[in-house]
């Protein structure tokens, strides 16, 4: 596009794209747990165990996309969420501790998923920095839509409620938190090219991120 879309237009098409890459990470997680066998504490640590070392390579990503990106707002959004990123990771690993993991983690084995999107955050944080806004986005509203459902089966698990401390800060906070960043974006990135990265970087994000998780190995 020539002409920049309005605030108004790149908030319901990036919500568009977060909600769909929402929805089939969901749908995802849901198979994953509820498939045989039905132990759910194993794979609550698996899945937490995913989280931790996304958590590792979105730092990475977003530190350096802030440290290359040329509009200083832009760069202070980044920074931002880096630090907490910073701090949603500690929260990963606190939980993880009250399942009887220690700080060191054990490998996991990456799926094809998991792989590209990190091939994908890393080229987006040297070529295109502005354009991890809208990775960050979908990070953000996966982890809003999919909390609420996931403590509800864990519940019904027997996992205990101490060890999902992530899941109900986000389940609380990430709503709130994709609103403002969706706003933001909507009125910091006005340029048509930059514009069409972020919702870009939102579609293909949200797919690998479902691609990840549904074939999410077990411990």
């Amino acid at each position: 596009m020539s002409k920049p879309r309005t605030p108004m237009e790149m908030v319901e098409i990036l919500q568009s794209r977060v909600t769909a890459g929402a929805r089939s990470y969901r749908m995802a997680t849901v198979r994953y747990l509820m498939r045989p066998p039905l132990s759910l504490r194993p794979k609550y640590a698996a899945f937490l165990l995913d989280l931790a070392y996304q958590s590792d390579h979105v730092q990475e990503v977003l530190g350096r996309a802030a440290e290359r990106a040329t509009n200083d707002d832009i760069a202070a959004l980044l920074r931002h969420h880096y630090k907490d990123e910073r701090a949603r990771m500690q929260l990963v690993r606190a939980d993880l501790r009250r399942l009887g993991y220690s700080d060191e983690l054990p490998e996991r084995e990456m799926t094809t998923g998991d792989a590209a999107l990190r091939a994908y955050g890393t080229t987006l944080s040297y070529e295109r920095p502005t354009a991890m806004l809208g990775m960050l986005l979908v990070f953000l509203g996966v982890a809003a839509e999919i909390s609420p459902t996931v403590v509800r089966l864990l519940g019904v698990g027997s996992v205990p409620r101490e060890s999902m401390r992530w899941l109900m800060v986000r389940q609380e906070e990430d709503p709130k938190a994709v609103k403002t960043l969706l706003d933001q974006v909507a009125q910091l990135v006005q340029d048509p090219a930059a514009q069409a990265s972020v919702i870009e970087a939102a579609e293909v994000s949200g797919e690998l991120l479902a691609l990840g998780a549904a074939a999410r190995p077990a411990l």
